[in-house]
Order: structure tokens, then sequence, then C-alpha cells
């Protein structure tokens, strides 16, 4: 008796990208920011930990508000720019985050009041973070497509 090889009927399929390189990867890059951060902000609302900024007057804390600001600034006219409504809705909730971090470290609050900010401010943080990583997953899905390698010759399958 012999045994005659097993073929597989089951064909591999391809996986095909159609998008370059180069936003490929900064999807990828984004996808591994915003899960790492997402990670970190979750932790330090879970544990509470909340480090009151001090109020910093010299030149790198001016410098640093005016970045918060044109940041704000930034994230609220991008919002306008783009056509999805999680992606605007995402980018309008890191400008508040950001003009919230910022208010935190300029001015004087107890703090009582500042880790009930603070507690906001990271929901508000991670709601953003959570948006951007679906809006990242279904413009992956929109890119990514299986294909079956075309058949044998002659027409046999």
């Amino acid at each position: 008796m012999t045994a005659e090889p097993k073929t597989s009927t089951l064909r591999s399929s391809e996986i095909i990208v159609d998008s370059d390189w180069l936003s490929t990867a900064g999807a990828v890059l984004g996808l591994v920011m915003c899960s790492l951060l997402l990670v970190r902000e979750t932790r330090h609302f879970v544990w509470g930990h909340f480090v009151q900024p001090p109020v910093r007057r010299d030149f790198f804390g001016i410098l640093n508000n005016v970045y918060k600001v044109i940041a704000c600034i930034f994230g609220f006219a991008l919002a306008f720019e783009f056509r999805k409504k999680l992606l605007k809705v995402a980018c309008v909730l890191t400008s508040l985050c950001i003009a919230v971090s910022g208010l935190l470290s300029f001015l004087h609050v107890s703090p009582s009041t500042f880790h009930m900010v603070a507690m906001a401010r990271s929901a508000m943080w991670q709601v953003a973070l959570v948006l951007f990583l679906v809006v990242i997953a279904q413009w992956f899905r929109s890119v990514i497509r299986r294909v079956s390698p075309p058949g044998p010759p002659g027409g046999e399958s």
C-alpha cells in the first residue's frame, strides 16, 4: 500500500496595503504612540498620580505656556480641517486638555481642586486617545486587504 502525498487545496492569501510606505509608517507610529500614552494615562488615572507642577515665572516657564497657547489654538483650528467627526472631537478634546494643563501650571489652586481638575483632564485625554486609535484603526481597515494569489496555469484549481 502506498500513500499518496496530500496536497493542500487551501491557498494562502497575500496582504496588500493600498497606501504609500510613509503614510503607513506614520499610522503605525501614531498607533504605537497613542497606545503607549493611553496605557500611561490610564495608569496615572487609576493610581491618582498627579503632581502639581510648580508655577514657573522664568523664561522657559513663559515659553512653555506660550507653546501651550499656540498648540491649543492650532488644535482647535485643526478640528475644522477634518471631515470625520471622531477626528474633530479628538482634536477638540486634545486642545481642551492642553488648555487645562496650561491653566493648571499657571494658576495657584488648592491641592484638592488640582486633583479634581487633573482627573477630569486625564479622562478627556483618555477619550481623545481612544478616538485617535479608532480613527487609525478605521484607516488601516480601509487600506489593508487580502487577495488570493492567481490560480495555477491551465485553469485547474
